[in-house]
């Protein structure tokens, strides 16, 4: 019996330790599992401050890139502007930086890429770059007007999260009619709405030249290009190859309560029509704007040069240019003021509250409503057409 109790209380003894080793090896692993999980929150605080850091230093890095790239752009354009006037210019005394001339359209998309990986790298343009390096994103026409025309480096970099977004002809610009306000085409509030199967910032010369024009005319900064262009698209200005008849010019300003006469190439009568408060509006040819075809806007003149709006190019229009270089490339223009003979009651059923207008035959939808389009902005891939074409 003393046996069997001493084996018993050895037995106890053994299982108390083995219960006293569970609960250390417990004790263990509770403190290993509380020290991985403050390894973890640690290894992810470390992570959200180096981003943070990093967000920062690409943030004053980019920051400090535009404001250098904008002093280098206005420093440019102020060395191209100020030219001397003393004299009367000729063609060949007439000088303008190359580089802010029109460029041809690539054949395809590989010359477009080639173009763009050698400005790339000749200007060590990262954003550039990173365009090349995500071209398979982009479609061949994206890369080839960017090819052709510099300017549409930042429409192209916000092209994938804008294209998508419906655009509405119901806004009024930011501009002033005290003058003939400048509006470029691939102005993001209005550059990637439709035009035809194209995009007003490809292909929107036309109705930008005529929004320019019909805004400062009326006074009504309400005629952005968007509301141009489902005009024009209502009222069948813009044919099936995505080309802007002239009619848009000759009939389509009437029904905007606007006048309009076509006008010979004559200095003498450009600078009289613009002395009446009229707006020009030229479709040129190959050239210093465009290497097919396109659409300015003439907006008045100094002593000897035309000032000139090109919807394509804010460069461009910082420059006056002299009759003789311009001539040659005009290929038609139209004198554009307001209707005498239309009454106020006609020119507010131009527009009404929601953006539609009324015209003749079946249409029904024949207002300045919201769209995009015109000619190609460099070239001529998509320009803006003539009748018959």
């Amino acid at each position: 019996m003393d046996e069997y109790e001493e084996l018993t209380e050895e037995e106890l003894k053994r299982r108390r330790e083995a219960a006293r080793r569970r609960k250390m090896a417990a004790r263990e692993r509770r403190r290993k599992k509380r020290r991985q999980e403050a390894i973890i929150r640690c290894s992810i605080l470390l992570i959200i401050v180096i981003l943070l850091i990093v967000g920062i230093v690409k943030g004053i890095s980019g920051i400090w890139k535009h404001f250098h790239e904008k002093k280098k752009d206005n420093d440019k354009v102020s060395e191209q502007i100020m030219e001397p006037t003393t004299e009367v210019p000729t063609t060949e005394e007439f000088k303008v930086d190359s580089s802010i001339l029109a460029m041809d359209m690539p054949a395809d998309r590989e010359a477009a890429l080639t173009i763009l990986k050698e400005r790339a790298e000749s200007e060590e343009d990262s954003e550039l770059q990173n365009i090349c390096d995500n071209a398979a994103v982009y479609s061949d026409r994206v890369l080839m007007n960017l090819a052709a025309n510099p300017d549409l480096k930042q429409f192209t970099i916000d092209y994938l999260t804008k294209v998508t977004v419906a655009f509405d002809g119901e806004f009024t610009m930011d501009v002033s009619t005290d003058e003939v306000p400048l509006l470029l085409q691939y102005d993001e509030q209005w550059g990637y709405a439709d035009y035809g199967d194209n995009l007003l910032a490809y292909n929107g010369a036309a109705p930008t030249c005529l929004a320019m024009a019909t805004s400062y005319l009326k006074k009504d900064p309400g005629y952005n290009p968007i509301k141009i262009g489902d005009f024009a698209m209502a009222n069948g200005y813009l044919d099936e190859n995505d080309k802007t008849s002239w009619d848009l010019m000759t009939k389509g300003t009437s029904e905007l309560g606007l006048s309009c006469n076509e006008l010979s190439i004559n200095e003498g009568n450009m600078k009289a029509n613009l002395d009446e408060g009229k707006v020009i509006i030229c479709c040129v040819q190959a050239g210093d704007f465009t290497k097919d075809e396109h659409y300015i806007v003439i907006r008045g003149y100094d002593d000897y040069k035309f000032l000139v709006n090109d919807p394509a190019s804010q460069a461009r229009s910082e420059i006056a240019w002299p009759f003789e270089r311009l001539s040659s490339q005009i290929k038609n223009m139209w004198a554009i003021g307001i209707d005498s003979s239309a009454t106020p009651e006609d020119s507010n059923n131009t527009t009404n509250d929601t953006g539609d207008s009324s015209t003749d035959g079946d249409n029904t939808d024949t207002t300045i409503p919201a769209s995009t389009g015109a000619d190609d902005t460099t070239s001529g891939n998509t320009p803006a057409n003539t009748d018959g074409e």
